[in-house]
């Protein structure tokens, strides 16, 4: 009990003192290793509107883009895996255990432990699923072990327990990106023009456009280069696993925009064809309200702030009285940290939506006024 109690308190300190979400990764990753020591893990965010990992941590992998490449197929393949995180995340349970073969030649994972964790010279496999209290998800996991030493239940109990606490430190870190992040404005403001990225249906580039690679950059995706998968990669392959049906995907820079990546099947051929942009406000409201853990009533009531109504306008339109208005509104207040709806518009408005030109942030995503730079965060992030 006093280890997950521990290990509980470890995460919940990770978030916050996380800089941002890379940042959060890499010191769950330390703390799930101290508590629950593995061989080679990964952990990725997720948009919780399609799903799909925006980005990629990883520890103790010899070739991490093997490993990624190897997952995507397992998980986005035109072969639908029963034990893949997609389907984990459809269950009740966060948490599925994969071992290797029993000595009656029987397997728990099947084609995952012989596509995926055997070829990454791995024994045991542990998907997590992170959900908050509303079953939304903001992140996915896998930890490994060598063969012979597979997880315990009492570890599977222990971190049962705490991927919700995980699950929240995605979601309020996602607000704190790029407070200790170089700026690529300058970059981005000399290359004009389409942002537009062609995947082939053999998953390699086909077509990069100088603004796309831009925006790859900003997004910490490295460079877009043939052979190299990424987050992107991801997005192709539920694109035609979803086919004709497009996806849209909310993005956030490393310096702190927020980015709209549209992608949708461009031929017979199977492949994808996608367009990152600035996001507009209405496009990023629903996660950011979520991020910040606004309940329902108070996402409808910051809407209308947004909106410009007054709080009798705001009771009209709800139904309810002009005095709950006022308890939201607080509510909203305590959360996003404001004092006033002149402040509040400002945050969601500027803060959390407008390109932030020149200055430095300080980690709760303000701007510096010091002028002091801090220093940037190195993070091994795959993707």
């Amino acid at each position: 009990m006093r280890s997950a109690q521990r290990l509980r308190a470890g995460i919940q300190d990770a978030a916050s003192a996380a800089a941002d979400g890379a940042q959060f990764r890499e010191f769950v990753m330390d703390v799930l290793g101290a508590f629950i020591p593995y061989d080679g893990g990964c952990l990725a965010p997720v948009d919780p509107a399609v799903v799909v990992p925006t980005g990629f941590t990883t520890r103790g992998l010899d070739d991490p883009v093997e490993a990624l490449r190897l997952s995507i197929e397992i998980e986005y393949g035109p072969d639908p895996d029963p034990d893949s995180l997609y389907v984990l995340l459809r269950r009740p349970t966060g948490l599925r255990r994969i071992g290797e073969p029993a000595d009656d030649g029987t397997r728990d994972g099947h084609r995952r432990y012989l596509e995926l964790v055997s070829q990454l010279g791995m024994g045991h496999e542990l998907q997590l699923v992170f959900r908050d209290g509303d079953r939304r998800c903001w992140g996915v996991g896998e930890l490994m072990r060598e063969p012979g030493r597979g997880f315990t239940d009492a570890e599977l109990a222990m971190l049962d327990d705490v991927l919700g606490d995980i699950a929240n430190g995605f979601r309020s870190t996602l607000i704190r990106d790029a407070s200790a992040r170089v700026r690529h404005t300058e970059i981005a403001a000399g290359c004009p023009g389409p942002a537009v990225v062609v995947i082939g249906a053999d998953d390699d580039f086909d077509s990069v456009t100088a603004s796309a690679a831009v925006w790859f950059e900003r997004l910490g995706w490295g460079s877009p280069v043939r052979g190299r998968p990424g987050p992107a990669h991801v997005i192709a392959r539920q694109v035609r696993r979803t086919r004709p049906a497009p996806a849209t995907v909310r993005l956030r820079t490393l310096d702190g925009e927020w980015v709209v990546l549209r992608a949708a099947i461009f031929d017979e051929t199977g492949r994808v064809v996608m367009t990152l942009e600035r996001a507009r406000l209405p496009e990023i409201v629903a996660l950011v309200t979520a991020a910040y853990g606004l309940t329902p009533r108070e996402s409808e009531v910051l809407v209308e702030v947004l909106a410009g109504r007054s709080r009798n306008e705001i009771a009209s339109r709800l139904f309810i009285s002009p005095y709950t208005v006022q308890d939201h509104l607080k509510n909203i207040f305590t959360k996003t940290g404001v004092n006033s709806r002149r402040s509040l518009v400002s945050r969601l408005a500027c803060t959390e939506y407008m390109p932030r030109f020149g200055g430095d942030l300080r980690p709760d995503g303000w701007f510096d006024e010091s002028g002091t730079r801090t220093a940037p965060v190195e993070a091994r992030t795959l993707g």
